[in-house]
């Protein structure tokens, strides 16, 4: 990556910090603050102002949580996995404040998965498909989740390091990101497949090669035998899906199910307000999503585009598993994961007018205004 490369980016990463903080900080003319989530008023032990404290609105609390108490003894924590609490809790050992430590990891990792996923779209595209594809996915409806005290960035680092990792060959540190991954988000689990196939592409006679990237699988497989150890069930971060509400259920539901779920609730729920925006936007995105992934693995098939398949393999996972819970609860924030569908809208977009990537462009910053300003203010968002 060029000198000019890296300081663009960080200078459009710094613009990019600090129009949220702008949203967040003028968020409060607009709402009240009206916490929906449980533990909210635990942020004011830290001692920190609430421009800070907003920031780990939500599952914030659980993180924070498991890095300071682990997860025995504490409900409903054990469906968030380790890695992002552990390092929370390292950091801590130096700055002696859980909510600065976890901020500051996730401000660090934002930063990271700038620089990664530029640097994988270019591995592949030229320089102007990676420009957009990372301003695409900058100012996606969910992207403040990347500096909020959640995973999503240091997720999506060791995914990009990953796949950056494997493409130069290096197989074992491919693995070792992976299984980081797999221990940091449950669809981590799908970089194994990736690997596989990225390995069966480059170098399909390489046992060993193989045997490296199937490090990735270590990650989930280690936490799950933790909590069968002490809980005396693997999937109990699955089993406890129906105690966080939303409609959430451990019976697998298909997708169909889903929609007509969603129908229901637009005919039936009253009054129209904030929490029906939510739905609306839910099920919206991720019928779009649907379609992007759809259009971009037909038109990758038929050669009129170029997006690696490895990647598709990833997000078809990332994307399909957290419906097989009855609802789509969160998926804002969840196809953040799935970064083929910014790439593919650059390649879209490439040869479309200006006014088409404006449209595009100004109905994504509008949502993410939106959502911003209830997520700071407490509302639930994704």
């Amino acid at each position: 990556m060029k000198k000019k490369e890296i300081v663009s980016i960080f200078a459009f990463f710094i613009l990019w910090l600090f129009f949220l903080s702008l949203v967040s900080f003028l968020a409060g003319k607009f709402f009240a603050y009206k916490p929906t989530f449980a533990y909210a008023y635990e942020f004011y032990k830290y001692g920190l102002s609430d421009f800070f404290n907003k920031m780990a609105n939500f599952d914030g609390v659980y993180y924070l949580g498991i890095s300071e108490n682990g997860y025995l003894n504490v409900g409903l924590v054990q469906a968030f996995f380790p890695f992002y609490p552990f390092l929370i809790r390292v950091l801590n050992f130096f700055v002696h404040n859980p909510l600065i430590s976890g901020l500051l990891i996730s401000h660090l990792f934002a930063l990271f998965s700038f620089y990664s996923f530029y640097y994988l779209v270019k591995m592949e595209h030229k320089q102007k498909i990676a420009s957009w594809s990372l301003v695409f996915f900058a100012v996606f409806v969910s992207s403040f989740y990347l500096r909020s005290l959640y995973s999503e960035s240091l997720f999506l680092t060791l995914i990009f390091t990953s796949l950056i990792a494997g493409k130069k060959k290096h197989y074992l540190l491919a693995g070792v990101l992976g299984a980081l991954a797999s221990a940091t988000r449950v669809v981590g689990i799908f970089i194994w497949p990736s690997l596989l196939l990225m390995v069966f592409l480059q170098d399909r006679r390489k046992l060993d090669a193989y045997l490296s990237v199937s490090l990735s699988a270590l990650g989930l497989m280690t936490y799950m035998l933790y909590l069968n150890r002490f809980f005396a069930d693997p999937l109990y971060f699955f089993h406890m899906q129906e105690q966080f509400g939303a409609n959430r259920q451990t019976k697998l539901v298909s997708y169909p199910q889903v929609i007509w779920r969603y129908l229901k609730i637009f005919w039936t729920v009253r009054p129209i307000d904030w929490k029906f925006y939510t739905y609306v936007q839910e099920f919206t995105l991720s019928l779009l999503a649907l379609g992007g992934l759809v259009m971009a693995s037909w038109q990758n098939f038929k050669k009129k585009i170029k997006i690696n398949w490895v990647f598709l393999v990833f997000a078809w996972g990332s994307y399909l598993l957290p419906t097989l819970t009855g609802n789509f609860s969160s998926m804002p924030r969840y196809i953040l994961v799935c970064f083929p569908l910014f790439i593919y809208m650059s390649l879209f977009l490439e040869k479309k007018s200006w006014p088409w990537r404006f449209f595009y462009l100004t109905i994504n910053l509008i949502l993410l205004i939106i959502n911003l300003i209830l997520f700071t203010q407490g509302y639930w968002v994704a």
